[in-house]
């Protein structure tokens, strides 16, 4: 039996702009495709494997449970993660917990050497 991976992870956001910039800029990943519809951007793909659909308009955006990321600087990524604002760790649950301000949960692993 061949084991299934994960291709991406597609997730509506309030502000794709601000979600691309937290993306790139804490966890350094990088635009792979876009599209634009009318100049204004609608949908980003990143290396990560995370799909960012914009949706400003719509009541509850984070429309995933929640995002697993790999990182290599455990303690270092979370205090970045934490400066930006809106940003937060989640009560009752392990620091690894973050929320971003439309409600996207990321959960976040160590890379192991």
């Amino acid at each position: 039996m061949e084991k299934a991976y994960i291709d991406h992870a597609a997730v509506t956001v309030a502000d794709i702009h601000w979600s691309l910039a937290f993306f790139e800029d804490v966890l350094g990943m990088t635009e792979t495709r876009r599209r634009e519809s009318d100049g204004k951007l609608q949908q980003v793909w990143l290396d990560g494997g995370i799909q960012l659909i914009n949706a400003p308009d719509k009541a509850k955006s984070g429309q995933a449970h929640h995002l697993g990321i790999r990182v290599r600087d455990f303690k270092g990524t979370l205090a970045k993660m934490l400066v930006y604002e809106g940003v937060h760790s989640v009560e009752g649950k392990p620091e690894k917990w973050v929320q971003l301000p439309d409600g996207l949960l990321l959960e976040l692993f160590p890379i192991e050497t």
